[in-house]
């Protein structure tokens, strides 16, 4: 684990380090209701444990009428998507193009967190199904 500007950093090559901030909260949340300490070895390896449990819900945000509507493109658990994880961007621009899309992470039932990405190129996720999420 590094020290950054925003606080401890669970760095795996760097790549997951945007997920830390979104699942901090959550973590150190499950940890004090279990009674654990707050220890920087309980924490990542919290995290980690977290981030291979948890789905992520991918959302564009779609113009309709005078407002937005959010349109679902997929539901993936975590560890099946290692792009998502570590180019989100490229992940997303490679699946659905250009466009304003969220996505919400899970850890079981637990909702962790939002992010919002904006990729650029041909809209192809207009072709794309919606999928209906419980």
């Amino acid at each position: 684990m590094n020290e950054g500007p925003n606080g401890p950093s669970y760095a795996l090559g760097g790549e997951v380090d945007w997920l830390w901030p979104l699942y901090q909260e959550h973590v150190e949340r499950v940890l004090t209701q279990k009674g654990a300490e707050l220890e920087q070895a309980v924490l990542q390896t919290t995290f980690l444990r977290s981030l291979a449990e948890s789905t992520a819900t991918l959302f564009v945000m779609e113009p309709w009428l005078d407002t937005v509507r959010f349109k679902g493109l997929g539901r993936w658990p975590l560890p099946g998507v290692p792009q998502l994880l570590h180019d989100p961007n490229g992940f997303i621009a490679d699946r659905f193009g250009g466009g304003k899309f969220k996505v919400n992470f899970h850890h079981g039932p637990s909702f962790v967190g939002t992010h919002n990405f904006r990729t650029y190129g041909e809209e192809t996720w207009r072709q794309a199904p919606e999928v209906e999420f419980e």
